[in-house]
């Protein structure tokens, strides 16, 4: 989702931020701002790197997850293994399968899928991280040819430092970050959403005038680049956290071009980007501005003491997102403000089992984790609310993550 500002030299566009999706973070309901530690920070709040209590190294993290409708995920992804399944005593094939459950999801919930690799080293107030992460959602009324979505691939570097001192009691932190990324946008019309589906789910929905030759050169992408600067703070005291995170500080310009998705990728397979556009002239050049605006996020934690913490050690905490409204995508129409808040719990046992529990955007969302000594595994299930207000545009979703941490 974007908004347009007209200027004179060209329109300003909001883009919202892209992040991979996290399970250990959705699986709180979102909150993390205020309980920010290890690689988790990198998405989250620099100061984090100041309160990891020992150096961490992820090599790497592998993440996936799909926007679904929970309900129907399991047997999406059966169809989608090769399982020729019968309903009501009626053999059904693959490929019949995979469309009525498609069919139900793009009409009620959308459906798409992501992915990212990523791998940081969090110590000693030093954070140094690298992510690439693609994601793809497709939505619509009618199947096949009612469908639109987007895609987006980003490449980002991260490098930050967060500096500890106390005063009294208190605990402080402060940190920043900067993050050079690399980040390519694709808008999906009818036609290319259902060349998409035929071509990587192997299936076909039928109904298209798209070429079947040529879908990436037919698919425009906006390549380019741009420098997000983060800030952070944390304060404890006994068993109280606050945290307070501004990502793209000062707002983050993006500089784009337009070329095809096709030529994208062969100039990003050698190792950079197409030539950027001299002049108006090239019809790659994007007269546009794209601005990602700065987001401020305030959030509390508790973790209550006791002499038995190594068995169960509960952790309650609450999030505020976008607090002086500057991350609007639509200022004109402001997003509710129940659609910015994020409530989560984690419950660890053993020190090695987590379960999570939370609300995002008004929605209820679980996860677990379990920490096995070097490998981690981290799953979630949630809903994000894709609209301005809760219960608009509701997309739900599962996460599951595989990481080497030493």
């Amino acid at each position: 989702m974007v908004a347009v500002v007209p200027s004179v030299f060209g329109d300003e566009i909001i883009q919202p931020e892209f992040q991979p999706r996290s399970p250990e973070i959705l699986g709180q309901g979102g909150s993390f701002v205020a309980v920010a530690e290890g690689y988790s920070s990198f998405f989250t709040n620099p100061a984090g790197f100041a309160m990891t209590d020992e150096p961490e190294l992820t090599l790497p993290s592998l993440s996936m997850w799909v926007h679904s409708r929970p309900d129907l995920i399991l047997s999406t992804i059966g169809a989608m293994s090769g399982q020729d399944v019968g309903t009501d005593g009626e053999e059904q094939s693959r490929e019949e399968i995979i469309l009525d459950n498609l069919e139900e999801q793009f009409t009620t919930n959308g459906f798409g899928l992501g992915a990212a690799l990523g791998l940081g080293y969090v110590g000693h107030g030093i954070g140094v991280g690298f992510n690439v992460a693609s994601d793809v959602y497709l939505y619509g009324d009618t199947f096949p040819l009612g469908l639109e979505g987007e895609m987006n691939s980003q490449i980002t570097l991260y490098v930050g430092y967060g500096y500890p001192f106390k005063i009294g009691p208190v605990t402080l932190a402060v940190g920043g970050m900067l993050r050079p990324m690399i980040r390519v946008s694709s808008i999906l019309d009818s036609d290319a959403s259902v060349e998409l589906i035929s071509t990587f789910l192997g299936v076909d929905p039928g109904e298209t005038d798209a070429g079947e030759d040529d879908l990436l050169g037919a698919i425009n992408a906006l390549n380019g680049w741009g420098v997000s600067l983060d800030a952070g703070f944390l304060a404890a005291y006994r068993s109280a956290r606050l945290g307070v995170s501004a990502r793209n500080l000062f707002n983050t310009n993006m500089q784009y071009s337009n070329d095809s998705l096709d030529d994208v990728i062969s100039a990003l397979q050698s190792g950079g980007l197409p030539s950027a556009p001299e002049n108006e002239a090239d019809p790659s050049y994007v007269a546009d501005s794209y601005v990602i605006p700065m987001d401020i996020s305030i959030g509390a934690a508790w973790q209550p003491e006791y002499s038995f913490s190594t068995i169960f050690d509960p952790e309650l905490h609450a999030q505020i997102d976008d607090v002086f409204k500057t991350a609007q995508v639509d200022s004109d129409r402001p997003d509710s403000f129940w659609t910015r808040v994020h409530l989560g719990t984690e419950l660890t046992f053993l020190q090695f089992f987590d379960l999570r529990f939370g609300i995002n955007q008004g929605y209820f969302t679980v996860g677990y984790g379990l920490d096995l000594s070097f490998l981690e595994i981290q799953f979630a299930l949630y809903s994000q609310e894709y609209g301005r207000y809760p219960g608009d545009q509701q997309v739900g979703g599962a996460a599951l993550e595989f990481a080497l941490r030493f």
